[in-house]
């Protein structure tokens, strides 16, 4: 009875550990990334790196623009060889005629960490996938375990705020033992939000209004989407 009741203690405080350690995953200091540069380094501050750098004219000035994956800069791996966890951020810069650089946004929640794959993942890093297609930005991930989850957003310059907006969200939950898929596509151009499950697909009309994209968190749009399609 003692033996059982101590097996039951250390398992509650492992998964208080495994909650406090998600609960307290870094999000990158937006003070520390400055307005303007001469270069692209200079906006990466310290404790974090460059994992991918995307080009492209995102304000249609013809001018080659730059969407930052940033990365905590810590070891991949811990001592026992499995991935660490390091948070990402979303980092997008404008280059002037004159060659000057420009912060135009920061996206400190949307990208899923390296650990926040789920099982689906396993001991290997989750991707945060994005792309650059006719001045739209493309953020693709997916996690889980027997139900995977699949989200897209979509971000475009908007040139009366200079800012970037929200223009699509994909979300698709998939049950991988049954089949059984539900999605939801907004277009927040149009207002319009269209539901699939299985063959029957059904249209709806949202407020259209602009969401920036340093106000997109991934965890609370996925919640949303959760509770408007009672999963």
């Amino acid at each position: 009875m003692i033996f059982r009741f101590g097996v039951v203690i250390l398992c509650s405080i492992a998964f208080v550990a495994l909650g406090s350690a998600q609960e307290t995953e870094t999000t990158i200091n937006k003070s520390l990334i400055p307005l303007q540069a001469n270069e692209l380094s200079k906006f990466v501050p310290r404790g974090w790196k460059i994992e991918e750098k995307l080009t492209g004219d995102l304000n249609g000035d013809s001018l080659l623009d730059f969407a930052l994956k940033l990365i905590e800069n810590k070891p991949e791996k811990d001592q026992s060889g499995d991935p660490t966890e390091r948070s990402r951020a979303l980092l997008i810069v404008l280059q002037s005629q004159d060659g000057k650089l420009a912060r135009a946004g920061v996206a400190d929640k949307l990208l899923q960490c390296t650990r926040c794959g789920g099982a689906f993942y396993g001991v290997v890093e989750a991707p945060a996938n994005v792309k650059i297609d006719k001045s739209v930005i493309i953020v693709e991930q997916d996690h889980g375990s027997r139900d995977l989850t699949n989200t897209t957003y979509r971000f475009r310059y908007d040139p009366e705020t200079q800012r970037f907006i929200l223009i699509g969200f994909d979300f698709a939950d998939s049950d991988r033992l049954t089949g059984k898929n539900v999605s939801e596509s907004t277009n927040y151009l149009t207002g319009v939000r269209r539901v699939s499950r299985g063959k029957t697909v059904t249209s709806s009309t949202i407020p259209r209004k602009k969401i920036f994209l340093e106000d997109v968190g991934s965890e609370q749009f996925e919640e949303d989407a959760e509770k408007r399609l009672n999963l």
